[in-house]
């Protein structure tokens, strides 16, 4: 009589030996994920200290915008234009709203759009951000879920200024500082060459063709529910079968180590190293399938390697509204320094994904960059027209290459009466993080707090 086996009986059948650990999460894979698509990749990066529009906006119009005219924060991605989707007037309105302004609500709301909790004495959101959310939707077909990098601790770390990943209960989840735990975590099992790939390769194959034939003998005594459910299986196992034997495979060679040059993570000067060192990493973390959806934060209390000694917290970004001259104009092009710092990383860690191909196209063409920020006009500490901007591919999920002006010619401020206040016009963030969420298959119709519901129109 043919045996009904539990979903779990046939995944520990089929997984339940040593070697099949490198790819057993695979194992779980529908017949969906088992098809020729590409997976859709997630980064959310995190820079703080708001913008300036005259700096930050692009020119003309929403197809036809420019970034490349004279001291343009977002001029260094110029080349990846047509993989820019820049929004200009989106609102963290669950924290104005709710009476909360300034720089601290900015990390806790951006990726969960939730009001800050402090019943707890802390500063915390009341829910799970979205990396998080994907993470779990998505996350279950890699190595790791997600990943969690800072490039410079400041304040300690559970400082509410560090933290933009936050679990189911709105708990924060841990980062890390350090490349080198990062490298060892991602690629400590790997070969170091070319060669020592192929033999794990090789001995990765061998144990999916045991595993394939045996569960194909195995299906005979099966019933015919449980016979289907391992049909699911077997294409799961054949397609990871293709991709060892896809020449693209040996990308996970271990790349080199970080060097220790770089260890004394206090050092403010080896912020730029240690940035370059975690988006090379999330390159080829990608490149190798182990995780899917990245966080990180850049801060910068100040950045000596372009020139900027001062603290640009209190002696930029809050005298930005400076209304002297030439102390005014001196000020505020000290700021644009400041963020095109951040978007030449941006625009490097995307020249390092379009790097990679993947299929007919790179795997950036299959990754959704989220750049966001706490603050919208440095000069007012508001938390209105928060500079976002979505970057890559999104998988053919958004059409990219244009800005999109969410509220054309008005003046976001207007006569606004202040925090606490509805602001007339105003787009809340929630519903881009809906729209994402949407975009990976989570089922949803709002993110974060319950009043603010629905996706954000013009994204496809």
């Amino acid at each position: 009589m043919p045996r009904d086996f539990s979903r779990r009986s046939l995944l520990k059948l089929l997984s339940g030996t040593a070697m099949a650990a490198p790819f057993a999460h695979l194992l779980t894979s529908s017949v969906a994920e088992a098809a020729d698509a590409a997976p859709l990749r997630f980064i959310a990066l995190f820079t703080p200290h708001g913008f300036l529009p005259e700096y930050w906006t692009p020119k003309g119009s929403d197809t036809g915008f420019n970034i490349d005219f004279e001291n343009s924060v977002l001029q260094p991605l110029q080349r990846h234009r047509d993989k820019l989707l820049v929004l200009d007037g989106l609102d963290y309105r669950v924290l104005y709203e709710h009476g909360r302004t300034g720089h601290e609500g900015g990390p806790v709301t951006f990726l969960t759009g939730s009001e800050v909790e402090v019943s707890s004495g802390d500063e915390l959101p009341s829910g799970p951000s979205l990396d998080q959310v994907i993470g779990n939707a998505v996350g279950g077909a890699t190595q790791f879920r997600s990943l969690q990098l800072h490039a410079f601790e400041q304040f300690g770390a559970q400082h509410v200024y560090n933290s933009i990943s936050f679990t189911e209960n709105g708990s924060r989840v841990p980062f890390e500082l350090n490349p080198a735990n990062v490298y060892k975590r991602l690629f400590g099992s790997l070969g170091g060459s070319p060669a020592e790939a192929q033999a794990i390769l090789s001995k990765r194959k061998s144990l999916l063709d045991y595993l394939i034939k045996d569960a194909t003998r195995l299906k005979s005594r099966l019933a015919a529910t449980e016979g289907t459910k391992l049909d699911t299986h077997l294409a799961a196992l054949r397609d990871i079968e293709r991709r060892l034997t896809n020449t693209g495979a040996l990308n996970c060679a271990r790349p080199d180590a970080p060097s220790d040059a770089l260890s004394d993570l206090g050092d403010i000067n080896n912020m730029p190293g240690l940035t370059e060192l975690h988006m090379d990493l999330i390159a080829r973390a990608f490149a190798c399938d182990l995780t899917r959806v990245v966080t990180m934060t850049i801060p910068g209390p100040s950045m000596p390697w372009i020139g900027i000694d001062e603290d640009i917290h209190n002696d930029i970004a809050h005298r930005t509204d400076t209304q002297g001259e030439p102390a005014r104009t001196q000020i505020r092009l000290r700021m644009v320094q400041v963020q095109r710092w951040y978007a030449e990383q941006v625009a490097r860690l995307m020249d390092s994904l379009k790097a990679i191909p993947e299929g007919s196209g790179t795997v950036l063409d299959n990754t959704l960059i989220l750049w966001g920020n706490e603050l919208g006009d440095a000069a007012g500490h508001m938390n209105v027209s928060i500079p976002t901007v979505l970057a890559g591919g999104a998988g053919g999920k958004f059409r990219m290459g244009r800005m999109l002006s969410l509220r054309p010619g008005k003046d976001p401020l207007g006569s606004w009466p202040g925090p606490g206040s509805p602001l007339p016009g105003a787009v809340e963030h929630n519903k881009l993080l809906t729209s994402i969420a949407q975009a990976f298959g989570v089922n949803v119709d709002r993110f974060g707090h319950p009043d603010y519901t629905g996706t954000l129109p013009g994204l496809t």
